[in-house]
């Protein structure tokens, strides 16, 4: 507890996602999360911290050796009210870092990653799993951060048509001239659709059809875009909570 047993502020606890914890007993905590909080911010048992089993719980707890002790279970109320999915062509690596990085902090649900045909970098075989598992390390930890308390899932789809497939309702943002229909905000999208680096291909273009937005005269680069297009989308939401609440 803090000074005078007034509990610390939940957004002031050290914060770890533990699948599966529950209140009814002690647990250990992952190695990696124990290293963490022990080598990393240097706490010691007694300190206390908050475990998030990912299913929109937070549990208070008390550190006490390589275990969480449960406290108290809380309900934070930190996630979006609108369920987005970003489906993202291939960029530069730094790029989707970045995408899956702040689109988490905004608000997205889900992430898909998908190779378009001018994309610039190319998954193939155990590459595909092994840059899935990197990016879903970079969304837990990006929760962690921004105080979320379910982590984004990310999933990888092999190409456009089969992303369509998947999200018939999808809006898919393109810089083609004469697309001239803004992102719609009403009725507010499922899922957005951001390209490569290099835009769409003319194949892809037909594909996408009259699914096409535009974000404005400007060429944004692809992680501003897919940042840009999901605030505005989750801020209208939370919004518009507001005005009927």
């Amino acid at each position: 507890m803090a000074r005078g047993d007034v509990p610390a502020p939940l957004r002031s606890l050290p914060r770890s996602f533990v699948s599966g914890a529950t209140t009814e007993a002690p647990f250990e905590l992952p190695p990696e999360e124990l290293e963490k909080l022990r080598k990393v911010l240097r706490l010691q048992s007694g300190a206390e911290i908050a475990v998030l089993p990912g299913d929109g719980s937070l549990l208070r707890c008390r550190l006490e050796g390589r275990q969480a002790v449960p406290l108290a279970v809380e309900h934070p109320a930190t996630e979006p009210l609108h369920h987005l999915t970003l489906a993202q062509a291939l960029p530069k690596p730094d790029k989707l870092d970045a995408v899956i990085r702040m689109g988490t902090e905004v608000g997205v649900s889900e992430f898909v990653v998908f190779p378009a045909e001018r994309s610039l970098a190319r998954w193939e075989g155990q590459k595909v799993e092994d840059r899935l598992r990197r990016l879903r390390t970079i969304a837990r930890e990006a929760c962690e951060q921004c105080y979320r308390t379910r982590v984004p899932k990310v999933r990888w789809a092999p190409g456009l048509r089969e992303v369509l497939e998947l999200l018939p309702n999808a809006i898919v943002l393109s810089e083609v001239e004469g697309v001239s229909r803004p992102l719609p905000l009403d009725p507010l999208p499922e899922a957005i659709v951001i390209g490569p680096e290099g835009g769409w291909a003319p194949r892809e273009v037909v594909w996408i059809a009259d699914r096409a937005a535009t974000l404005g005269p400007r060429v944004l680069r692809v992680d501003t875009a897919a940042v840009a297009a999901a605030s505005l989308i989750l801020l209208r939401a939370e919004l518009a909570a507001v005005g009927n609440g």
